[in-house]
């Protein structure tokens, strides 16, 4: 079956091959197994078996099975001639083309597979070397099958990875002497020359090898040509070198790559093969030492001593494999290339992390990651020359291959010359990507560096050190290995604890403060001098010559207690020369003091016949250095257990003290019978030990030990030479000198110092700072010398004056021998002891809370800490035991920094007592600091760029990170208080102090920064800054500086300064109120510089919004709640006229109270008014007249909410005021524009509005008055505007739609008591809309001198004016009359107003120009014409002055009145054609009005159908929709005034022209659109009575006067009614009071209870009268008495035969009655339940009430205009009223007529009930279209189907089809009851008609 495919799908052309990943896939799986293999390989013999299987798992890999991946050799043997081919072939055979490099993965699969097949055979030959050393006989091992088979496999695989890369000389190597293990002399030779010659012509000139792999390849293959006296060989040219010049001895010991192999091609002789011999051999003692290490095979003799005794029997110690280091492994990483220097004219390589060179037995004491990561030598120098993946191979025609095939390889081998350039270029490009990287980073560091050497000089800072570690740190900027040239030993010991990382080392930095040991006991401890003065020793090797230890062993018969005291002599060896570990500490003293009394004797021993030795004096000086060192451990020993704090038995003391005793003894033999030559330290060391066994025994005095301590040093100092040994295993004698026995002299001497400091408590601090003051800081202590002979010491502040009659003399002058002592005593002692002297000196003040003198103490104890690294005895302490000492003092700093840190932000006193000088030392250290600390930074750098790598990715080592870029951001905090503290006492040398200060700190930020950690220290810096910024209030551009804190801190950006913030990858903080609140008045600043709409556009108006988050909702109290109540009160109070006038003056206030709160700060800075304009500007952004929706007034109303507050702190802020006056403007427009309900049901909400915001103009405008006028000068516009606003405020609140309501107060009152009792008086006097007017008008003038370029300003004036000058005169006061404008004023504003708005720029190409006043001249001057008050030539000649004018301004001459007019509408169309977007509807409309005027009873036809041609040339559409629209000019809620007037006219027009198509259109759209025209009710009323009217007066549908139904029965009604509505339903029928019904129905459809219906039903009722009498009684049919007659007998008929069926259906139960009553449904009746007449008891029928009613006529004449619409009913419809078909005509017909009458009575109150759905749903349904509808105007309104249309099938699917009926019964009453009203309506409708209508006035006589 085919596949399926659509067929209305179309391939696509070019379709893009998709990418194959799959090589590179399988490429990546290939590398995950290599990674794993060599984990496992490098991880030692443990894992050997799974590093097997992970290489079995490697080769197994896909890329093995590619044809790139096989060789050369395999491609040629599998394409060799083929047998089937002849030799004169017509094509050649080609070797395999591997596929192309299209998806990259080329570049890495040589390098891959060359790499797995070189480790593999790395590994065979581990896997030899690992059998070798496990045990059993070396050649048998040798010899065996497998071994030999690994080998030969090793040299497969060495072979093809040669293949993958020919350039690898050390590969080479390896392979020649695999193969010369193998014994294969060739192919060790082809592997040795190979090495060497990869140049491509090595015979040209002589070259020199250009690496250490290709030296050691020429070294052996002279050798191996010399064994063979090849000396045709040695004559090649490229031989030259290695016969000239020779390898030195350290690096011969690496000449053989794998030295466990024998090597038969050494010399010509065959290889011996001796006989193993296996003689049985008596049992050992077998020792398993766990560790291949000298402590664990110490500790294991003392074990078996412990377990097993002294047994007679040999040792043989079983120890695991050493660790070896594999220089073989290479991991698929990039490595740093090692440097080359020459030595001697040889190159050779010189790794800074290569380790010392080791001998063959210790090569495998380095770990295997050591090796990994850094390489040997020779790997590093073959991988900086490995740059080609394939490269040339050696001879290939001679190994048969075809010369073509290099056209394949991608990258060829080059020439060395050309590979070493391009390997240097490179280099050059990296280190230039380094530099370039780095640059930002030194430029920073450069800045702060310079700046801080630059303030240190301006502040006297003279210290050349600090300047010489700056100029370093400033030099170093320059360079891109600054780590690498570092120098100072502190910088360095940083480095190295960062590069050389020590887990444990560091915990100490990292480890949390613990409580300071306050005892006598920690000064002891302080107090030795183990930690001080220490010479760099190496640490002791744990396995070098172990090896060789072991085989002696082994090898020997020897006993354990000749191991243990062999064991011990080694040890003697190191005991001067390197430094124990404390395990191997532990182990020694195990040793001998379990195996003393064997190594006492075996020493005793040696004594005695060390004269028959081979060099007896040797002898002797081994055995004497042996005993010394026994002597001073076993004194160690006992010091330890016998000191206060040791809790060992007594028994083991007395053993102990028994040991030291007896050699104490000979010691002291040996040192007396010490010959003269003999060393002479060791003499010295005896006098040492034998002093300080002295100072152990018990009873003897101090001052005897102090006489001997004195006395040894006497001795020290008196010899020629200067005595400095150094003991580093010795903890209670370090250190054997002049120095250490002066030490020992203050110490006995300070004791009682010490012991009285120690035992004292702080509850005496006036005692410990007159103990430790002089101690400590003897340049602030003074004694006062009198008369009496002992001087009085006081300790005196350094800022501090004293007035004292006598002499002051420092103390250093007058001090005693015991202080001095004090102070020689302290200078050698330990960092910690002094630090912690300063500790409690601080305490001590603390507790007198002088804190700044302890601000003091923490200062100088970072000024000793920094100090110290530089003293002698830090610096010749070796680099190892250097480094723990160096995180001890950066932890003893860390702390200080926090405790001094804290106390220079927190405490204002902090630097009260820092002078001058004490500000400069500081200031000196914590610049040596910085520069310490910043090599941290320099570290993090070079590894951000790639330079490094960090040596660990654990917790702990980020830990040290984190902690070090907190030490720096403390450092450099605390450096600029000092800084800031050293500017307030020299403000001399600084001309801008603040902006230093501000530079320094972004200098700061900058150098944090951009390393991503000034987010350090819980941000202290950041928050320091923001304080220090927030203070200073003379920095320029401090947005710059502020901006990029606020970032850090709580990610605001201010969105303002000259450069955009930087991301430092700071987490941001919540932000608080409290730090909220100090921002305000920046941020403020800001906000008010940028104008508001940038602002909301910017990131400002995000950080505000989150700073008013942040600050959280105003907190009221009394005062703000009645501030509140008292601004509330004030808006709704009533206008007073003295009060407008008053605020010109500026006399207007507001009774407020005073407000205090917390949020009176912000309202200060006018915070609340900022966020109220952000608001308010929001909801301004789309202009009201552009808009196209209604907006929401949310921002509006928040914006007035924030003004509110604003203005209940601050009452007097004007523009506060003048804001949320706007606001109620705003609300005020956005309820008028879109929509004219409110205008016409909610007045009062509006006048509320406009009073509002006439209360808050008035406010600020009198505010503005007592504002100064420098402020003043920087808000021209919102002056401007406020004049502007206000006087469109009372100019738009005097006319339509607002029309005075606001300055009418009739509903306020005030209540006046008089003798005749309680009177009521309005408020004050109301304005009067002149007086408005002219208010306005100096408002606007007052604009026009701000702002005289405005057009808006002239233009109201004129307005203005105008209105002033309509004004009748009788209704003015005197003074008014007075003042009233003349026609000169108005002519001359108007005049102004076109002379303003022509002086604008022209508009752009696509704009209108601005018409208003232009129009507004033009229709002021017709006005006036047609008052009389100017002439039209006077007229005319003021229009032709202006810009617009006809015929280009000529004379225009008009000598009739009849001219006037074509004048005016010739310009009136002028101004239209400039009005291309026709938005000037006012221009259409006053052609309109000139040619049609509407106050004229003259008007006629003409006039009117002119009028409406221009209406409806550009205002109305044929469908009479009118487009108005808003112009730009025009004040909200206007538009629905003049849409009002333009309806009314359009009106006027059409009664004229009597259109009644149009004007049926017209109220159409009217109905509507009622929300969009002012007085909606009032003008659907009139509308509707003029369409009334115009109905009457086309059809001549006169009033019916009388009832002429009066003498009418119901039944003759009925007929003639359904034969009108069976005579309409034809479509022939027609008659006018037809036509006049069909369009009244339609009328009253669409007016759906708007408005009275009483004139609508008038003329229904007229229009049916009509019908009813001159069409009704002339329709063809039987007579109507016959009809009446007929019915009356056949319903007597049918009430007998019913009483009949009564009776014989009567029931025997009586109850059945109740049961079954009888239904309508079975009265046989086909009529509604109200037509069938009840029987009463009597059997009479209820007489009805005669007349014909008002409600039945309107019933009837709408089914005669609904049976007229729907049409005759068709001829087989059978009628549903016929009872049978039995029938005479007469009675069929009158059965027809009752039919008839009875659907009529079901279909005319139903019809009733639609139409009052239809009143109250409004235009919810339509009635069918009128006959003058035109084809796109169809009526709105639609009918259901009466009941009577419907088929059984319809009917039946009604579920209640009685409600219908029953409804229609009431409705029928309610028709009645209304009929009634309607007559009461009808009569107050012709009232108001009365002057109109003549007829209707003689109906109401």
């Amino acid at each position: 079956m085919p596949a399926f495919s659509a067929i209305n799908v179309e391939p696509e052309e070019n379709i893009d091959e998709e990418i194959d990943n799959t090589r590179e896939i399988q490429i990546d799986e290939a590398l995950k197994r290599f990674q794993t293999a060599l984990r496992l390989h490098a991880q030692g013999p443990k894992h050997y078996e799974d590093a097997s299987l992970a290489y079995e798992s490697l080769f197994e890999s896909e890329i093995f099975r590619y044809p790139e991946s096989a060789t050369d050799f395999e491609r040629a043997e599998r394409q060799s001639d083929p047998p089937h081919l002849g030799l004169d072939a017509p094509f050649a055979q080609p070797l395999d083309v591997a596929e192309g490099d299209i998806d990259g993965s080329g570049s890495s699969l040589p390098q891959t597979l060359y790499l797995a097949y070189k480790n593999h055979g790395q590994f065979a030959l581990d896997s030899i070397r690992y059998l070798l050393k496990a045990g059993g006989d070396v050649t048998s091992v040798l010899e065996d099958k497998k071994v030999l088979a690994s080998a030969k496999r090793a040299l497969y695989e060495f072979s093809t990875a040669l293949d993958f890369d020919p350039s690898d000389a050390e590969l080479w190597r390896r392979a020649a002497r695999v193969a010369a293990f193998l014994n294969s002399s060739r192919i060790s030779r082809y592997c040795l020359e190979a090495a060497i010659e990869l140049d491509d012509d090595p015979a040209i000139e002589e070259v020199e090898p250009p690496s250490l792999a290709e030296g050691f390849a020429g070294e052996q293959l002279k050798k191996q040509l010399d064994v063979l006296s090849d000396e045709i060989a040695l004559s090649h040219p490229i031989m030259a070198p290695f016969l000239k010049r020779s390898i030195s001895d350290r690096l011969m010991k690496h000449l053989d790559p794998f030295p466990f192999l024998p090597n038969p091609t050494d010399s010509l002789a065959p290889p011996k093969h001796s006989a193993v011999v296996n003689p049985e051999k008596p049992p050992r003692l077998v020792i398993t030492v766990p560790v291949a290490s000298w402590t664990d095979l110490g500790m294991a003799l003392v074990h078996s001593v412990a377990t097993g005794g002294i047994p007679g029997d040999a040792v043989t110690l079983n120890l695991p494999e050493i660790p070896d280091t594999q220089d073989d492994v290479q991991m698929l990483v990039e490595r740093p290339k090692p440097d080359i220097s020459e030595q001697n004219g040889a190159t050779q390589p010189a790794p800074e992390s290569r380790p010392a060179v080791q001998s063959k037995d210790d090569q495998s004491d380095s770990p295997k990651e050591c090796s990994a990561e850094n390489g040997n030598a020779i790997e590093d120098i073959r991988a900086e020359r490995s740059v080609s993946v394939l490269s040339r191979k050696r001879s290939q025609s001679t190994a048969g291959l075809p010369e073509g095939v290099d056209e394949e390889v991608v990258d060829q081998k080059r020439s060395k010359r050309i590979r070493r350039r391009e390997t240097a270029g490179e280099a050059m490009d990296t280190n230039t990507q380094y530099a370039t990287q780095l640059q930002p980073f030194q430029a920073a560091d450069q800045n702060l560096f310079q700046m801080t050497r630059n303030m240190m000089e301006n502040l006297g800072v003279t210290d050349r050190d600090t300047l010489d570690r700056l100029a370093e740190v400033l030099d170093s900027c320059a360079s891109s290995t600054r780590t690498a040239k570092l120098e100072r030993p502190a910088m360095v010991d940083l480095r190295d604890s960062l590069v050389k990382f020590d887990e444990e080392s560091t915990r100490v930095v990292l480890n949390k403060k613990e409580p300071s040991s306050v005892g006598f006991s920690s000064f002891l401890e302080h107090s030795k001098p183990g930690s001080q003065n220490k010479p760099e020793t190496p640490m002791f090797h744990e396995t070098r010559g172990l090896k060789a230890f072991v085989q002696k062993v082994n090898d020997n018969w020897m006993g354990i207690q000749d191991v243990a005291f062999e064991w011990v002599k080694h040890v003697c060896m190191t005991y001067l020369t390197s430094k124990w570990s404390d395990s191997m500490k532990t182990a020694v003293v195990q040793v001998i003091s379990h195996l003393d009394e064997d190594i006492w004797n075996r020493m005793r021993y040696e004594l005695k016949y060390h004269t028959l030795s081979d060099d007896p004096p040797q002898t002797l000086a081994m055995i004497d250095q042996i005993v010394q060192m026994l002597f001073e451990l076993h004194l160690d020993v006992y010091e330890r257990i016998t000191n206060p704090n040791s809790a060992v038995d007594f028994a083991i003391r007395v053993e102990t003290k028994g040991r030291l005793g007896r050699w104490f003894t000979f010691a002291s033999q040996m040192s007396h019978d010490r010959p003269e030559s003999a060393d002479y330290s060791l003499s010295i060391r005896f006098l040492w030990s034998a002093v300080f066994a002295v100072t152990l025994i018990e009873g003897v005095s101090r001052d005897h030990v102090l006489q001997c301590w004195r006395s040894l040093r006497d001795k020290l100092v008196e010899e020629r030479d200067t005595i400095d040994i150094r003991l580093p295993n010795n903890a209670i004698m370090p250190e054997v000198s002049a120095r250490a026995a002066d030490r020992e002299i203050s110490k006995l001497t300070t004791m009682d110092f010490f012991l009285g400091l120690f035992q004292n408590d702080l509850s005496d601090p006036i005692a410990i700072i007159e103990s430790l003051e002089p101690v400590l800081n003897p340049s602030s202590v003074y004694a006062a010398t009198s008369d009496s002979t002992s001087p009085e010491v006081i300790t005196v502040d350094e800022d501090s004056t004293m007035t004292t009659s006598h002499e002051r003399l420092p103390i250093s002058e007058t001090a005693d021998q015991g202080l001095r002592d004090l102070w020689k005593f302290l200078l050698g002692t330990s960092t910690e002891l002094r630090l912690f002297l300063w500790t409690r000196l601080g305490e001590a003040y603390h507790a007198i809370d002088y804190t700044t003198k302890q601000f003091s103490c923490l200062l100088k104890s970072i000024e000793m800490v920094v100090a110290d690294f530089e003293q002698e005895s830090y610096l010749t302490t070796s680099s190892e035991s250097r480094r723990p000492l160096f995180l001890k003092m950066l932890k003893f700093l860390d702390e200080l920094l926090v405790q001094a840190l804290s106390m220079a932000l927190n405490d204002a006193k902090a630097f009260d007592i820092v002078d001058d000088e004490h500000l400069k030392s500081s200031i000196s250290a914590l610049a040596k600091l910085s520069c310490i600390l910043h090599v941290s930074c320099m570290y993090e750098d070079e590894v951000r760029v790639g330079m490094k790598q960090h040596p660990s990715n654990g917790a702990t080592f980020q830990s040290f990170l984190t902690k070090l870029r907190e030490m720096q951001v403390r450092n450099w905090s605390l450096l600029y208080t000092m800084l800031k503290a050293g500017i307030a006492q020299n403000k001399a040398g600084f001309t801008t102090p603040e902006n230093d200060l501000a530079d320094y700190l972004a200098a700061i930020h900058q150098v944090l920064g951009l390393r991503k950690f000034c987010k350090s220290s819980n941000k202290i810096f950041l928050k320091m800054m923001r304080v220090e910024l927030l203070k200073q209030n003379l920095i320029d551009n401090w947005e710059d500086y502020l901006g990029q804190v606020l970032y850090d801190l709580y990610g605001l950006k201010l969105g303002v300064g000259l450069s955009e913030v930087q991301d430092h990858g700071c987490p941001p903080e919540k932000l608080e109120r409290r730090n909220t609140t100090a921002l305000v008045e920046r941020v403020s600043v800001l906000a008010n510089r940028m104008p508001m709409k940038d602002l909301l556009k910017s990131d400002l108006k995000t950080t505000i919004e989150h700073m008013q988050q942040a600050i959280g909702q105003t907190k009221s109290n009394q005062q703000f709640i009645q501030n509140l109540r008292i601004f509330n009160q004030t808006l709704q109070r009533p206008i007073p006229p003295l009060r407008l006038y008053e605020a010109l003056k500026g006399n207007v206030s507001i009774d407020a109270v005073t407000v205090n709160t917390p949020d009176s700060a912000l309202a200060k800075h006018r915070w609340f008014f900022l966020l109220g304009m952000i608001a308010f500007t929001k909801f301004k952004g789309v202009d009201l007249n552009r808009r196209q929706t209604p907006g929401a007034t949310d921002d509006l109303r928040i914006g007035a909410t924030f003004l509110r507050q604003q203005l209940q702190f601050t009452p007097d802020q004007w523009d506060a005021w003048f804001r949320l006056a706007e606001c109620f403007d705003y609300e005020l427009d956005e309820s008028v524009l879109w929509t004219a309900d409110k205008m016409n049901k909610e007045r009062a909400e509006l006048v509320k509005y406009q009073r509002s915001a006439i209360h808050c103009y008035t406010l600020a405008l009198s505010q503005l008055r007592n504002t100064p006028p420098d402020v003043l000068a920087e808000c021209i516009d919102d002056i401007h505007d406020l004049y502007y606003k206000f006087g469109m405020r009372m100019y738009a609140s005097s006319r339509e739609p607002f029309a005075m309501e606001p300055f009418h107060h009739s509903e306020h009152k005030r209540f006046v008591i008089l003798e005749s009792g309680v009177e009521s008086k309005d408020l004050h006097s109301q304005m009067e809309d002149y007086k408005v007017w002219k208010y306005a008008a100096r408002l606007f003038k007052k604009a026009m001198e701000v702002k005289p370029k405005q057009w808006q300003n002239p233009y109201m004036v004129a307005k203005c004016i105008w209105k002033m000058y309509q004004k009748p005169p009788t209704s003015l006061d005197h003074r008014d009359r007075r003042d009233r404008p003349t026609i000169q004023t108005v002519i001359g504003a108007l005049e102004k107003a076109v002379e303003v708005v022509s002086a604008l720029p022209k508009p752009r190409h696509g704009q209108d120009p601005i018409l208003e006043p232009h129009y507004k001249i033009v229709s002021i001057m017709h006005k006036l014409v047609m008052r009389g008050d100017i002439t039209p030539q006077e007229a005319a000649d003021v229009l032709q002055r202006q810009p617009y004018a006809i015929q280009d301004g000529e004379r225009v001459e008009i000598n009739e009145p009849e001219d006037w007019e074509p004048y005016v509408i010739k310009t009136l169309t002028h101004l239209r054609e400039k009005d291309r977007s026709n938005w000037q509807h006012r221009i259409i409309m006053r052609h309109a009005r000139i040619l049609f005027d509407e106050n004229s009873e003259e008007q006629g036809y003409v006039q009117a159908m002119a009028a409406f041609g221009v209406l409806r040339e550009s205002m109305l559409t044929k469908t009479m929709v009118m487009n108005v629209w808003k112009c730009d000019a025009e004040r909200p809620g206007r538009h629905h005034v003049y849409t009002e007037q333009y309806v009314r006219f359009v009106v006027k027009l059409l009664i004229v022209l009597k259109d009644r198509s149009n004007f049926e259109a017209l109220l159409r759209r009217l109905r509507k659109k009622g929300a969009d025209f002012y007085h909606f009710n009032d003008l659907w009323q009139t509308c509707c009575i003029a369409y009334l009217r115009l109905i009457r007066q086309t059809y001549q549908i006169s009033p019916v006067l009388e009832d002429d139904f009066k003498s009418i029965s119901p039944e003759e009604f009925e007929i003639i009614a359904s034969r009108i509505s069976d005579w309409s339903s034809d479509s022939s029928s027609s008659h006018p009071a037809l036509s006049a019904l069909q369009e009244t129905i339609e009328l009253k459809k669409l007016n759906a209870g708007l408005m009275k219906a009483g004139a609508i039903d008038d003329l229904v009722t007229d229009c049916y009268t009509a019908l009813y009498f001159e069409i009704g009684k002339s329709l063809p049919g039987p007579a109507v008495s016959t009809l009446i007659a007929e019915r009356e007998q056949a319903r007597l008929r049918e009430e007998a035969r019913q009483s009949e069926k009564a009776l014989e259906l009567k029931p025997a139960n009586p109850l059945s009655s109740l049961l079954n009553p009888q239904s309508h449904e079975n009265s046989g009746a086909e009529g509604a339940p109200g037509e069938s007449a009840p029987v009463n008891a009597e059997g009479a029928q209820r007489p009805r009430k005669t007349g014909i009613r008002r409600a039945d006529i309107l019933r009837k004449a709408e089914q005669a205009v609904l049976r007229a619409q729907e049409g005759p009913k068709p001829a087989g419809a059978k009628s549903r009223g016929s009872v049978s078909s039995g029938k005479t005509p007469a009675a069929e017909e009158g059965k027809d007529g009752e039919a008839n009458d009875s659907r009529s009575d079901d279909g005319g109150p139903d019809e009733d009930v639609e139409m009052k759905d239809e009143d109250a749903e409004g235009d919810s349904s339509s009635a069918p279209g009128s006959v003058h509808d035109s084809a796109d105007d169809e009526s709105d309104l639609s009918d259901a189907p009466p009941e009577d249309v419907l088929d059984e099938d319809e009917a039946q699917q009604l579920m209640f089809p009685n409600l219908v009926r029953r409804s229609a019964d009431i409705m029928v009453e309610d028709s009645e009851s209304e009929d009634s009203n309607d007559e009461e309506s009808s009569g107050e409708e012709a009232e108001e008609e009365a002057e109109e209508e003549a007829e209707e006035e003689e109906a109401e006589e």
